[in-house]
């Protein structure tokens, strides 16, 4: 049993006033610990989490291309986050994160409440298994806010790249330059399979060579897959390239290639569909407390798989500027402006090939 399971169901037991018999005076309740006594008192066992909140202006009426900030016009509770982890360096342990709010949307179900990632581990020497739900191996841009530069998400993330998968994964780290990993998966974004669906593989290598550069590589591939364009099963494949360059303390580059294909993408004997994204990142830290960020990206979806009419070529392209302050510790605000750019006008409801938004965001961790 997970040990902070079996700390709240001890904390829960004592907590319960004693039965008395009918011969005997009651007995005195023991009282319950505290959360944060049984944490001490666990080495290894941690609770964490973030509530994060934007507004978020669009010059669309039905804004699009964005995976979470999808109010035209307003102020929404995108996440409230909650991790309970112990993870040992040597046996036996396990995490779960739950995520409530708009953004929890995303996950199976639908709902503004759910289970982001919850898996157990095992872990000896420089070999480490996880099961259950996992987040991806790619993409440069995750889940929480917290870890990102900017405010939305990219194109790459809600276009080309899944978030989560349900499955297993060992990872061995060879050195601090490399580690390997693979593993397999119910598809893409499912917490099952879809019917006729293969499993997927997932092949992956990272590292940090030096100070200054890191790099993560991600390969999935499965033989029978709905992830791009829903309405066919055939194989599917995606290469994803993340680089990380440390020019300076204050100046840092990003990078985040994205290949995508697909067999028979509109039918049997319809061809193979392409679509391949490049990101580009730049971060620059003014102080401890501000700093600039920039994001710009190229999508070329060469049949229309993953955007506007499926079988019609597609370019898109977005800019984003983004101002991050941390007046005090475990606060994060930011601010950003974002211009997306569409070949075909597949904004407000295809009225549009341009859309800009204005963003803004406080977020509190603990």
């Amino acid at each position: 049993m997970n040990k902070a399971t079996l700390a709240a169901c001890l904390a829960t037991a004592f907590a319960c006033p004693m039965l008395a018999s009918a011969q005997t005076a009651p007995a005195a309740a023991a009282s319950a610990p505290s959360l944060g006594a049984v944490i001490a008192a666990t080495p290894g066992l941690s609770l964490t989490g973030y509530v994060a909140t934007t507004y978020t202006h669009f010059d669309t009426s039905t804004p699009s291309q964005r995976q979470f900030d999808t109010t035209q016009n307003g102020f929404t509770l995108n996440q409230a986050s909650l991790t309970a982890a112990y993870l040992p360096t040597s046996g036996f342990g396990a995490s779960v994160t739950l995520l409530g709010g708009s953004d929890a949307t995303y996950l199976p179900g639908g709902s503004q409440m759910g289970v982001e990632n919850a898996f157990v581990q095992y872990a000896q020497g420089n070999l480490t298994l996880l099961a259950g739900r996992l987040p991806t191996l790619a993409g440069m841009e995750v889940v929480s806010p917290i870890a990102n530069n900017e405010i939305s998400r990219s194109l790459l993330f809600f276009d080309l790249e899944p978030i989560f998968h349900t499955g297993v994964r060992a990872s061995y780290a060879v050195n601090g330059a490399l580690t390997l990993s693979g593993g397999v998966n119910d598809g893409f974004n499912r917490s099952s399979p879809a019917t006729g669906a293969s499993k997927t593989v997932e092949l992956a290598a990272s590292g940090s060579p030096t100070k200054m550069f890191s790099y993560a590589v991600a390969y999935y591939y499965t033989g029978t897959s709905a992830y791009y364009n829903s309405s066919v099963l055939s194989k599917e494949q995606l290469l994803d390239l993340v680089g990380n360059l440390n020019a300076t303390d204050q100046l840092s580059f990003g990078l985040n290639i994205d290949l995508v294909s697909k067999n028979d993408y509109s039918g049997i004997g319809t061809g193979t569909g392409k679509a391949n994204g490049y990101a580009l990142y730049a971060n620059y830290a003014i102080n401890d407390q501000y700093s600039l960020s920039g994001r710009g990206e190229y999508l070329d979806d060469k049949q229309g798989l993953v955007s506007g009419t499926l079988g019609t070529a597609n370019k898109l392209k977005e800019l984003t500027l983004a101002l991050n302050y941390a007046p005090v510790k475990n606060v994060k605000l930011s601010a950003e402006v974002r211009q997306d750019k569409s070949d075909l006008p597949i904004f407000d409801g295809g009225a549009k090939d341009k859309q800009t938004s204005f963003e803004l965001l406080a977020a509190y961790s603990f």
